[in-house]
């Protein structure tokens, strides 16, 4: 086809109220075949017995332990009063669909009941016995039909409950997909949430000191807060559309990468450095990577830091990798234009129970590479990651 996606077949195209026009029609074809067959063998009373067993399988779908019950119920006594001997044809396709859509527990019952009365009406049904015969063969001759019913009802009972296993595993299969989806979206807006806010939460007491001895700081630094806030809003959004139905009308954004670095560096403050090797484009997973060891390296450097100068630099270090850090000089104790006594009450990682570095280490785990991170002797903070990589082919 076109569009490269395959069709289903005709059995995934039917609705439920058109599987039903099929179970009637086909119930009532049966009935007047096996009623018109068992009219010409024992006369109409059995043509009629046979017709009307088969006719309730047209409710199968509807009401299988029901309709079950009710065709069981005709099929011993046709067994027994006309020796009906196709009686399991119907009991065994109701029990196909008790199989398929009744949970476990219903459906061994009902199989059971089904057994137990097929046992007995076919132990007890009148058949045609040679002359002369023992008890002995009589008696073989009855146990090899139950054991026959038996099978030919057990083996569609079967069929069914492992397709009702399979229809529940790919649920299950769908419901873990859907889980590990939303812990990957809880995961980004951690990300979003603890680098954005801690940015405004910096910067918005930075304003509220300054704001009398140098009105145009302020206005800088508020102009940094709203810009935080505004990346933040549509990180979120993009990311929170996922969680809304495909038919809502979400659009979702594609995921940050190398080209958004410029606008993180700059949300974070004026005294963050960018610097970025030209090359190739990187894989979408080793970008968006990048993007978040560097916003996580710079949420722990506005925290802990202030306004101490950062150097964020990307570099590749041959076609198969590249290299991130970020470096923040120690904490300015007598800023040039803010007074020492800033207060930065920013919560720290601790008391919330968050995991940069280890958010970080697994996010360069998971691209094949490794993370390292730690105090500078000279005072300060680095980060560093290595991610293994390939260029994308042209396309």
């Amino acid at each position: 086809m076109g569009d490269g996606q395959s069709r289903p077949l005709v059995a995934g195209r039917l609705r439920d109220g058109q599987w039903h026009g099929v179970d009637t029609v086909a119930a009532v074809l049966l009935a007047l075949a096996f009623g018109a067959g068992e009219t010409h063998r024992g006369g109409w009373v059995a043509g009629a017995v046979a017709a009307a067993v088969w006719l309730p399988v047209a409710l199968r779908r509807r009401r299988p332990v029901r309709v079950l019950y009710t065709v069981l119920a005709g099929a011993v006594l046709a067994l027994a009063f006309t020796g009906w001997e196709q009686f399991w044809l119907p009991v065994g396709a109701v029990l196909y669909t008790v199989g398929a859509r009744e949970a476990r527990g219903r459906s061994v019952t009902a199989l059971g009941c089904s057994l137990g009365a097929v046992a007995a009406a076919t132990a007890l049904a009148p058949r045609p016995v040679p002359v002369p015969a023992s008890g002995a063969a009589v008696a073989v001759g009855a146990a090899g039909g139950v054991v026959f019913a038996s099978l030919m009802m057990t083996l569609p009972w079967l069929v069914g409950t492992a397709l009702r296993e399979q229809r529940s595993y790919a649920e299950l299969a769908a419901r873990q997909a859907v889980t590990d989806e939303r812990l990957r979206i809880a995961r980004e807006l951690h990300d979003v949430v603890a680098h954005h806010l801690t940015v405004i939460a910096v910067r918005a007491e930075v304003a509220c000191v300054v704001a009398s001895g140098d009105p145009q700081e302020a206005g800088r630094t508020l102009a940094l807060v709203g810009s935080a806030g505004r990346t933040a809003l549509t990180e979120m959004r993009r990311m929170l559309g996922v969680l809304r139905s495909p038919g809502d009308g979400a659009e979702l954004g594609a995921a940050p990468g190398l080209a958004d670095l410029p606008a993180l560096a700059a949300g974070a403050g004026p005294r963050v450095e960018l610097s970025v090797d030209p090359g190739p484009p990187l894989p979408p997973g080793v970008e968006l990577a990048v993007y978040r060891i560097v916003q996580e390296a710079l949420t722990n450097a506005v925290r802990h830091a202030g306004s101490a100068p950062c150097r964020v630099s990307l570099s590749r270090t041959g076609p198969g990798a590249v290299e991130v850090e970020v470096v923040n000089d120690a904490p300015l104790r007598t800023p040039s234009r803010l007074p020492s006594r800033l207060p930065l009450r920013v919560p720290s990682r601790s008391s919330g129970g968050g995991h940069g570095l280890v958010g970080m280490r697994e996010r360069a785990a998971m691209c094949g590479g490794t993370l390292s991170a730690g105090p500078l002797a000279a005072g300060g903070f680095r980060v560093h990651a290595r991610l293994p990589c390939a260029p994308e082919a042209a396309r």
